[in-house]
């Protein structure tokens, strides 16, 4: 069975603080089967999904000296110059995963910012049943050297393990896929290490982001197009691909166009272009008349939610779909429609979603069964840095949701409260002493 991502975790990257105890509790993503990332402007939610795309984006092979030149891209990596990646006064950041393999599940990578240039300085595979790593990056290049030396778990005894010499300029889980780099002496690790890596390389790729950008979706896109962009550019593409080739996506379109309230929508059609382009056009009926309407009149909110059904039936079975602002250009009573469509094509493919949200009427449609996987972002108000809490790991979560819907707790700012004066049991038990001890005082007074 094919491994799934189940934690992204990050440490001294932009908005968020350093890895030790008390941060690292703050700065890790559980990834549920939906998971709903929320909170206020300027919290640190798109520098977590970021920070994510930044891992998936490594996991493609891509070299660290390209970085500034996706930066203005379409499928731009990371916003601003490899200087603004770290956390302010840092001059270096982390960012790892945990999968829901039994070994070997926990990825962590570091890079250092040398002279306006990244280098990864640390990098290591571990897993809960070995106290040696898969392989570790141990000594890292300097000035202005990319080579690194890796040490690599020969599954024999013995401190003193095998190395190799790597880049430094790409994730090191992608230079050792193939058994030729190890000794063949060590045949466990000709077939481990590889294996594991290629696990990790697929998961990662497979992510797919959408952050839709409605301009850019009313123009016609060549059939050949399998994989939707980040922005939707080739909506019209995959829409062409999932409705001609695969019949029973018809009907699943369709639901997910239901979330659009003043419009009855029962069918799509598709222009050609002279050099085998295509662009989607709707088609309405209203009373008896048809009409058609291509994707170069459709509303922002009529893309969005077509860009989200695409995305939803064409990422790989199996994989993570990262949704950015899902509220935006979604009416407010069909968000509830909008959220099931989702929830049930997740289903039906085996998907893990993550959705970033403001709509109140979003949160609220949330079932019971998916509200302890919401995570608040949030501003520490003393230092000043982002924090990462899932609401079901809150002492205080029952009673909190306890208190009404979701959307409505968000709105009144409860949730705010509850997340950034959190009262364990031993808060309580001090609470209490406290208050007891004063009582007794008055007593004796």
């Amino acid at each position: 069975m094919n491994a799934m991502l189940t934690e992204f975790t990050l440490a001294n990257f932009k908005s968020y603080n350093t890895s030790d105890t008390l941060s690292l509790s703050r700065n890790r993503l559980p990834l549920g089967f939906l998971t709903v990332l929320i909170g206020a402007n300027a919290a640190g939610k798109s520098n977590a999904l970021e920070g994510l795309r930044f891992l998936s984006w490594l996991a493609q092979g891509q070299k660290l000296s390209s970085i500034q030149y996706a930066v203005n891209s379409a499928d731009r990596v990371v916003r601003g110059r490899v200087n603004d990646l770290c956390h302010r006064g840092e001059s270096n950041f982390t960012i790892g995963c945990r999968l829901d393999s039994t070994e070997w599940n926990q990825l962590d990578i570091t890079l250092n910012v040398r002279d306006g240039e990244l280098h990864i300085s640390s990098e290591r595979i571990v897993g809960s049943t070995s106290q040696v790593p898969l392989y570790d990056l141990d000594q890292p290049s300097d000035g202005v050297g990319t080579d690194v030396s890796v040490a690599y778990n020969n599954f024999t005894k013995g401190r003193n393990k095998p190395r190799i010499t790597c880049s430094d300029q790409m994730a090191i889980f992608v230079q050792l896929d193939s058994p030729a780099h190890f000794s063949a002496k060590y045949p466990h690790s000709q077939q481990i290490i590889p294996e594991t890596v290629r696990e990790y390389q697929r998961v990662l790729k497979n992510i797919l982001f959408l952050d839709p950008v409605p301009a850019r979706m009313r123009e016609y896109s060549f059939k050949s197009d399998k994989r939707l962009q980040e922005d939707g550019t080739n909506l019209s593409s995959v829409l062409y691909r999932l409705w001609q080739n695969q019949p029973e996506n018809q009907q699943a379109i369709l639901n997910f166009i239901q979330s659009l309230p003043e419009q009855a929508i029962d069918g799509l059609d598709f222009l050609l272009g002279p050099r085998d382009e295509v662009m989607v056009q709707l088609a309405e009926t209203f009373g008896n008349t048809r009409r058609f309407c291509e994707a170069a009149l459709l509303s922002d909110g009529t893309l969005r939610v077509l860009a989200i059904a695409a995305a939803m039936l064409s990422a790989t079975e199996g994989s993570l779909v990262v949704i950015e602002e899902i509220d935006n250009g979604v009416h407010p009573n069909r968000a509830q429609h909008l959220l099931a469509s989702i929830r049930d094509i997740a289903e039906q493919r085996k998907l893990r979603v993550l959705l970033s949200t403001h709509n109140p009427a979003l949160m609220d449609a949330l079932p019971d069964a998916a509200l302890g996987d919401v995570v608040f972002c949030f501003r520490n108000p003393e230092e000043g840095d982002s924090r990462l809490v899932r609401l079901g790991e809150m002492d205080e979560f029952p009673g909190l949701i306890s208190q009404g819907p979701l959307g409505q707790l968000v709105t009144a700012g409860i949730v705010d409260r509850f997340v950034k004066s959190p009262h364990t049991p031993e808060d309580r038990k001090q609470q209490a002493m406290a208050w007891l001890s004063r009582l007794q005082e008055y007593e004796n007074e």
